[in-house]
C-alpha cells in the first residue's frame, strides 16, 4: 500500500464515526462544489500540459491550506490503492479512471477534500457524519474561500457558476445523504415509492458511491438535482426535509417488524440466515457481506439479535461493512488480491471481526 495511505487504514473515516444527528439512519452528510477556473478550458478539452499546470498550482494552494493534509496524484496509486480511496469517499471512480492530469486533496481531519481535474477543475467537498449539512457545506465552504485566493472562478451574471455539465451550472452544488435503509428495502414497495417521491422532487437516489454505483447492503444516496435558480440555502433545505421523511419512514417501518407478529417471525428467520452466512460461508462476494451485515445492524438496531446468541453494536457493524469492501480488504492484507482471493479474506475477517472461529 502507498506509504502515503497508511495512516489512514487504522483510523475510522471523519464521516463514519458515531454520534451524528439521525444516525441509525443517515450515515453522512456530503456537500460537492464544483468550480472552474475563468477563461481555462474544461477539463475534458484542456491540454496534457494545461492540465499539468493546474495540478501543480492545485498543490501549492493546498499545502498552503493545510500542511497535514494529503495531496495524490492518481496516476502514481495501484489498483488495490484507488479502490481504497474511492471506498473512503476522497474520489470518484471518474478521477481514478481520468487519463488527464489529476489531483486529490483531503484534509488531515478528514472532513474535506478536493479533486482536480474531474469533470470540472476542482470539485470541493466537505463531509459530516450522521445529518448534517450544514457542517459539511461549511467545511467545502472554508476551503472554497481558500482556493478563491489563488485562482478566479468562471461565473455568469446571469447562470451563476459555470460548469462542464449544464445540469450543475448555478451553485454549482451537490448535496447529499448517504442512508441506510434496511427496512424500507425489505418491503420493496415503501422504497419505490421513496424513489418516485425522489424524482418528482428533482432528487436522485443513487447507490453508494454516487452515480452508476449500486446500493449494496441497502446503501443509497440522496442528492439535489436542480443547482439552477435556487440559493444553496433552498437546496440544503430540500435534501435535508426529504432526508427527514425517508428517516420517518424508515423509522415507522422498522417499528412494524416490533408491533407486528408475523413481520417479526419473517425477520428473525432472515437474521438467523445472515448470521449462519457469516459464521460459516468459506467465501463472501461483497454483496453478500454487506447484505447479511446490513440484515444484522437492522437486528441489532431492534434489540432482536439477543435473542440469537449474537451481541455487536451497529455503529460496529456499520464500519465492518466499509472494510470488507476490495480496496480495504487489499490494504489490511499488504497485496492485491484476485476476486476469488479476497471473498475468502472477507469471510474470514468477518470471523475474525465477530469473534467467530475461523
Amino acid at each position: 500500500m502507498d506509504a502515503r495511505l497508511q495512516p489512514l487504514l487504522n483510523r475510522e473515516p471523519a464521516w463514519l464515526r458515531p454520534g451524528g444527528p439521525m444516525e441509525d439512519v443517515v450515515v453522512a452528510s456530503r456537500v460537492r462544489l464544483a468550480r472552474n477556473v475563468e477563461h481555462l478550458a474544461f477539463p475534458a478539452q484542456m491540454s496534457s500540459e494545461q492540465a499539468d499546470d493546474l495540478v501543480a498550482a492545485a498543490a501549492d494552494a493546498f499545502r498552503v491550506w493545510g500542511g497535514d493534509g494529503l495531496i495524490l496524484e492518481p496516476r502514481s496509486l495501484s489498483v488495490a490503492d484507488a479502490n481504497f480511496v474511492v471506498e473512503r469517499s476522497m474520489a470518484t471512480r471518474d478521477l481514478m479512471q481520468a487519463e488527464r492530469p489529476t489531483l486529490i486533496y483531503w484534509g488531515a481531519d478528514g472532513q474535506e477534500g478536493v479533486m482536480v481535474n474531474e469533470e470540472d477543475h476542482f470539485r470541493i467537498q466537505g463531509l459530516a457524519p450522521g445529518m448534517d449539512l450544514e457542517s459539511a457545506f461549511t467545511h467545502a465552504k472554508d476551503l472554497e474561500q481558500h482556493l478563491r485566493k489563488s485562482f478566479r472562478f468562471a461565473v455568469s451574471d446571469r447562470y451563476g457558476f459555470l460548469t462542464s455539465c449544464p445540469s450543475n451550472t448555478g451553485s454549482g452544488m451537490r448535496a447529499s445523504l448517504m442512508l441506510h435503509l434496511p427496512a424500507l428495502a425489505r418491503a420493496k414497495v415503501p422504497l419505490e415509492k421513496v424513489k418516485h417521491t425522489a424524482r418528482r422532487a428533482s432528487l436522485a437516489v443513487r447507490g453508494v458511491h454516487g452515480e452508476g454505483s449500486r446500493a449494496l447492503g441497502f446503501f443509497y444516496q440522496i442528492s439535489n438535482q436542480r443547482t439552477l435558480g435556487q440559493s444553496t440555502s433552498d437546496q440544503l433545505q430540500a435534501v435535508a426535509e426529504f432526508g427527514r421523511e425517508v428517516c420517518a419512514f424508515e423509522q415507522r417501518t422498522r417499528q412494524n417488524f416490533q408491533q407486528v407478529e408475523a413481520l417479526k417471525n419473517l425477520l428473525m428467520d432472515d437474521l438467523g440466515r445472515a448470521l449462519e452466512i457469516v459464521q460459516a460461508q468459506p467465501a463472501l462476494t461483497t454483496a453478500q457481506a454487506l447484505e447479511a451485515l446490513s440484515i444484522l445492524r437492522l437486528g441489532a438496531l431492534l434489540q432482536f439479535t439477543d435473542s440469537l446468541g449474537f451481541a455487536c453494536t451497529p455503529e460496529r457493524l456499520l464500519g465492518l461493512c466499509f472494510q470488507l469492501q476490495p480496496g480495504h480488504l487489499q490494504a489490511f492484507a499488504g497485496r492485491e488480491m484476485s476476486p476469488e482471493q479476497r471473498d475468502i479474506a472477507r469471510a474470514q475477517t468477518i470471523r475474525r471481526q465477530l469473534g467467530f472461529p475461523n
